[in-house]
């Protein structure tokens, strides 16, 4: 046996212990399971791949032929014609494992070559470790997910905002906690945990959760720079320019070229000049579509993305900025010098995952209704 993840793994995981607790406890219905796969179903399904199934997931398969986890949540494809969903369906999508479910938010979820698992979300190149391995995903996915729920199977009170919209931060916090309780290796769980820290107002603790995010998933840049921003929410320069310069290397053109100038901003003094230069010839145009961000966030009466983008721009090239804008950042920023307000950042994280959104859940089936994908 060996210690993976904080988990003690043993040949016992493949009998989802967790998974089929949680199948007999929950209301009926947030969990459909198919019956197990045939063999010649998952041989069919190898010989389509021409290669084995992942350990972990042949096994949950030879027990439930894909699964449709809190109401189309998630959904786990299986090999079989009565599987929710057919992975014959994904394989074809797969670009860096073998993708295996889908997300109500269009979000997919591949096995990678190093057995973790790998979440894209829809409109995005980003990928996030979602999980440390198969088992430890679907258990930190299930003990999140029923935080939402109540003893009827329906939504549980106050989970979500007065818009209906998005889980309140304490709820977030709460399925962060539980699901990183199943899985610590699941940086989109720890990331998730530094977002509801910040919508709380506790950058402190949410650069300390980012942290560990950011190194569970050391190669997505994107990790780093929400570090970076809970640094600077929390009054860390140093630490937050080191976190933006670590981002800027993992990611070229523009996008790095704009940690940059995150960094630039977080630093200030010298080295902020020297990092704001490094920007400029990454992307001399840089600037240039700061301005035009400034103008379009005026436009729109976006005084958050307004402010936030004009202390950019004077931290790459604060001979562009107009005297009057900076005077008029310095009122709406509560009095606080330009450099203050350049240094405290905005009061949320905007290139992160954000709060959870309520998830598109479809209504209970009829009976004999046919399975999503059939």
């Amino acid at each position: 046996m060996s210690r993976r993840g904080g988990r003690r793994e043993s040949p016992a995981t493949t009998f989802f212990d967790y998974f089929r607790s949680a199948l007999a406890r929950l209301p009926a219905g947030l969990i459909r399971v198919g019956g197990p796969a045939s063999a010649g179903d998952l041989a069919a399904a190898e010989a389509a791949l021409g290669a084995s199934l992942p350990a972990d997931y042949a096994a949950f398969l030879r027990s439930f032929d894909g699964a449709d986890l809190f109401q189309e949540t998630i959904v786990i494809a299986g090999v079989g014609p009565e599987a929710p969903l057919r992975l014959q369906e994904l394989a074809s999508n797969a670009s860096d494992g073998l993708m295996f479910a889908t997300g109500s938010e269009d979000e997919l979820y591949a096995l990678a070559t190093d057995g973790r698992v790998v979440r894209q979300d829809a409109g995005s190149d980003e990928r996030t470790v979602a999980g440390s391995g198969f088992g430890r995903w679907l258990d930190a996915t299930v003990a999140a997910q029923q935080v939402l729920f109540g003893p009827d199977g329906e939504y549980a009170p106050d989970v979500f905002d007065p818009s209906g919209e998005e889980v309140t931060p304490l709820i977030a916090l709460r399925q962060a906690e539980r699901a990183l309780k199943q899985d610590p290796g699941a940086a989109v769980w720890a990331r998730a945990q530094g977002t509801a820290l910040m919508r709380l107002r506790r950058p402190e603790a949410a650069a300390e959760a980012l942290e560990s995010a950011a190194e569970l998933d050391a190669g997505n840049p994107w990790g780093w720079f929400d570090l970076g921003r809970a640094c600077l929410e929390a009054g860390d320069g140093a630490r937050a320019s080191a976190a933006f310069e670590r981002g800027a290397g993992l990611e070229p053109g523009t996008g790095g070229a704009m940690l940059l100038a995150w960094a630039a901003r977080a630093r200030g003094g010298e080295a902020g000049r020297a990092l704001a230069s490094q920007a400029l010839r990454r992307d001399p145009g840089l600037a240039a579509s700061l301005a035009r961000a400034i103008d379009t966030a005026a436009a729109e009466g976006d005084d958050a993305a307004r402010l936030e983008t004009t202390a950019l721009l004077a931290a790459i090239a604060p001979e562009q900025v107009p005297p009057a804008r900076i005077r008029l950042a310095v009122i709406d920023s509560s009095g606080d010098g330009p450099a203050e307000a350049a240094a405290r950042g905005p009061k949320s994280p905007t290139r992160s995952p954000g709060p959870p959104r309520r998830p598109r859940r479809a209504g209970p089936r009829r009976s004999g209704a046919p399975p999503r994908g059939r």
